[in-house]
């Protein structure tokens, strides 16, 4: 059992709920009555406005006005309001589209085109929503954006029995294209390219990435060229985010089964518009109804630095196997990067760490003795797993580091660890290990 499981516990709590709806009854009977639902059909053409084409395999949905409209938290179906449900299909290659058994009620119809602004990702913009970061209700600039954004978008009622047709345009939306290289003059092949947009949450401008919409990808890769393109974009202030993951991991295959280990801890290399490593220092750039050519960005590999070291006792230097370790930039505490200590090395190594001030942080580590468990005769390549054994933890410690180079060699000393952090520790232990009891009372182990 890995390190990890045994000495740091996280408990996540979950909340599932669930309404059923009971069939109709007549009012003088028990037997439930078998009357179809009430259904219409929607027809609709859509239509390219720039070129007046139709709009061939575009995606188009009726989107329930109600789920639409609530604001709620994602757990609650990613929107959707309970009940409501939201049907999608293509148009065929003349933009026409045909939803029969359509449940009466109200719907925006909505659809999307590569290339052209779809009003999922204009509603997502308005409302101003990250990826990351704790669902908030929307405020009243919110709530006006999203408002403004609704009323451009078709409306239907749906009736009984009753035939509704609806054409809707599409608006065709800016794209930013640019190139990706190293600063050896090498094409950056394969990276993740994103883009974050400047919004307002809690009445604070900021950059954020956008959560995904239906037909628009804000993450594309880099080609063999290191080229890239993003299409389909609102006017609005943005900056390209390259990511370089050098996340260690190891994939074992066999003719059955796949699976994958990763070591080592989040280490990954981010530049922005303006070839910086800092979000604040990047250059922005509006789009319009127009193509952004030029947006190329350098991954400066000169300036990344390697950083090597271990943690030790700081009561009598010995070198500790297992922990983690946190790389923090000095002036805003802006996160660089994390590496968990492993079974394989006690060492910690830092990649592509940019120049200038940190703070290395260990908040907890200690002595651990792992045992390799045999893998069973017959079965498929897997990862090593390790029984481990903590039998020493130790206190938080932090160092701080001025990078300007390759650094070997650098340690950490770790002080004993206090009444509170021992008592943690402690407690951890005791709850994985009645985790692991049997559920039989013969086989309890007495604590």
């Amino acid at each position: 059992m890995r390190l990890e499981h045994r000495w740091v516990i996280v408990i996540l709590l979950c909340t599932l709920t669930g309404v059923a709806q009971q069939p109709a009854t007549d009012k003088n009977s028990d037997v439930p009555t078998d009357k179809p639902a009430a259904t219409g059909t929607v027809t609709g053409r859509v239509f390219l406005n720039d070129t007046k084409a139709p709009a061939r395999k575009a995606t188009v949905s009726l989107q329930s006005v109600t789920a639409l409209l609530a604001d709620a938290p994602p757990d609650h179906g990613q929107g959707q309001a309970d009940g409501e449900v939201s049907i999608a299909m293509e148009t065929n290659f003349d933009g026409s589209f045909s939803f029969s058994h359509v449940a009466a009620g109200s719907y925006y119809v909505i659809a999307s085109y590569p290339g052209y602004i779809s009003p999922y990702l204009a509603l997502s913009l308005a409302e101003g929503r990250s990826v990351y970061g704790d669902w908030q209700p929307l405020g009243q600039s919110q709530k006006a954006a999203k408002e403004l954004v609704l009323k451009t978008m078709p409306r239907i009622e749906v009736q009984a029995s009753q035939p509704v047709s609806v054409d809707v345009s599409l608006e065709r939306g800016a794209a930013v294209s640019g190139n990706v290289s190293y600063d050896d003059g090498s094409a950056a092949a394969g990276l993740e390219v994103n883009l974050l947009a400047r919004l307002l949450q809690n009445g604070k401008e900021t950059w954020a990435q956008l959560k995904p919409a239906p037909n628009f990808r804000f993450e594309v890769k880099t080609d063999d060229r290191g080229n890239y393109r993003i299409t389909g974009l609102p006017s609005r202030k943005y900056i390209v985010q390259v990511t370089l993951d050098l996340m260690r991991t190891i994939t074992y295959t066999s003719a059955h089964s796949t699976s994958t280990s990763s070591r080592g801890g989040s280490n990954a290399l981010t530049i922005y518009s303006g070839s910086t490593p800092r979000l604040k220092d990047a250059a922005s750039f509006t789009t319009l109804a127009e193509e952004c050519t030029g947006e190329d960005i350098r991954i400066p590999l000169s300036k990344l630095h390697t950083i090597t070291g271990n943690i030790v006792s700081a009561h009598d230097g010995h070198v500790i196997n297992a922990g983690q370790i946190y790389l923090y930039r000095t002036d805003d505490h802006s996160f660089a990067g994390a590496v968990n200590l492993s079974e394989d090395s006690p060492e910690f190594t830092f990649n592509f760490i940019y120049e200038g001030e940190y703070l290395l942080t260990s908040p907890m580590s200690a002595d651990v003795d792992y045992d390799l468990m045999p893998q069973q005769p017959g079965s498929s390549p897997s990862p090593p797993q390790y029984d481990s054994h903590p039998r020493h933890l130790y206190g938080s410690a932090s160092k701080p580091l001025h990078v300007d180079g390759d650094m070997d060699g650098v340690t950490i000393a770790v002080p004993e660890p206090t009444a509170k952090e021992a008592q943690v520790f402690k407690d951890a232990l005791q709850r994985e290990e009645q985790q692991n009891q049997s559920p039989t009372p013969s086989s309890a182990t007495p604590q």
